[in-house]
């Protein structure tokens, strides 16, 4: 049987890599990357060949890529572009052509609600994936984690490095032994971020702040690089962010047993249940050391293990995607 050709064009496919080695494994498609340097800018010779060759389009963030590919896309292609938070705060959906577009997926029912509320985005044509993780990867033994927090992503600064910094605090005033761990890279580490005097001032008000503090040894910058040996000492896993679109590094740590804790932010009730969601630092605090004073914990992190294999896991997902190309292509 022949493969449908299908294109993942974008400037940053990290979101998209597990649905892209999903749909190689059914060895049903062929699959060629566009690889986008930037929102607006790439190789075009390269994208017109891209182009020229798919069956299937699939632009991963809605910016200069979906704008492009819908200007160009040709009669008997479909073109599916999966939006994500940053579209919202741009120009290019006014740009697209819609009626060249045949799907747009949101990844939590509060962003496919925004996408409609401020660009109209047909809602005939909008359908909602969750954005996902491989849960089995995730999935290994804990190491000595019972009083070990963890952060991954603090960059910029509305991932509130500050709140995770309140909590151990408070944490480890009541017991010298709990950590905060930091997953990925520091802000200096980002260019364009560090160039902007109140992200750059705000962080080295942290630095200080850490290094005249009595808990200074408790916090550990960890690096970017792979989470899943990372959350074997990881207990909770914390989001501490004023916005997000779905934040996945709070299910990754639940795929991995690790208790999450998230400061509620708009839509966060879509995608994580109410248990999983809290007001402030101090509800973050009393939980933790409520949890640590159980006997054992081991029935709450089985929960929180299958209920990220249940929303999101590769498995589930893969086959929602899979499940979307099929329809679109039977459909004239």
């Amino acid at each position: 049987m022949e493969k449908t050709r299908l294109v993942f064009a974008g400037h940053d496919l990290k979101f998209a890599s597990l649905i892209i080695n999903h749909l190689e494994k059914t060895n049903k498609f062929e699959i060629r990357l566009d690889h986008w340097s930037g929102h607006n800018t790439h190789d075009e010779q390269k994208s017109i060949e891209c182009l020229n060759w798919a069956d299937v389009i699939i632009c991963e963030w809605g910016l200069g890529n979906a704008v492009w590919y819908s200007q160009r896309k040709l009669p008997h292609q479909k073109l599916i572009v999966r939006m994500h938070r940053q579209e919202l705060d741009t120009v290019y959906p006014t740009q697209f052509i819609n009626e060249n577009i045949n799907v747009f997926i949101a990844i939590s029912p509060f962003i496919y609600e925004e996408f409609y509320r401020i660009f109209k985005l047909p809602r005939d044509k909008t359908r909602m994936i969750y954005n996902v993780l491989d849960a089995s990867k995730l999935d290994k033994p804990k190491i000595n984690a019972k009083y070990n927090l963890g952060i991954i992503g603090i960059a910029p600064k509305m991932k509130r490095l500050d709140l995770a910094l309140d909590l151990l605090e408070k944490l480890w005033m009541t017991d010298h032994n709990y950590k905060l761990f930091v997953k990925g890279k520091k802000p200096e580490e980002y260019p364009w971020l560090w160039r902007k005097d109140t992200e750059r001032e705000y962080y080295e008000e942290l630095y200080l702040r850490i290094e005249r503090a009595p808990w200074k040894s408790a916090v550990i910058f960890d690096g970017f690089g792979e989470i899943d040996e990372w959350l074997q000492k990881i207990g909770f896993v914390l989001s501490t962010s004023d916005f997000e679109s779905f934040h996945l590094a709070p299910s990754e740590g639940m795929a991995s047993g690790a208790i999450p804790l998230i400061l509620k932010w708009d839509g966060s009730e879509t995608i994580y249940k109410e248990e999983y969601l809290y007001d402030d630092i101090d509800a973050f605090a009393n939980r933790i050391i409520e949890i640590n004073k159980m006997e054992s914990s081991s029935a709450l992190r089985k929960e929180v293990k299958e209920y990220a294999r249940h929303q999101f896991d590769i498995k589930q997902i893969g086959k929602q995607w899979e499940e979307l190309i099929d329809e679109l292509l039977e459909s004239k």
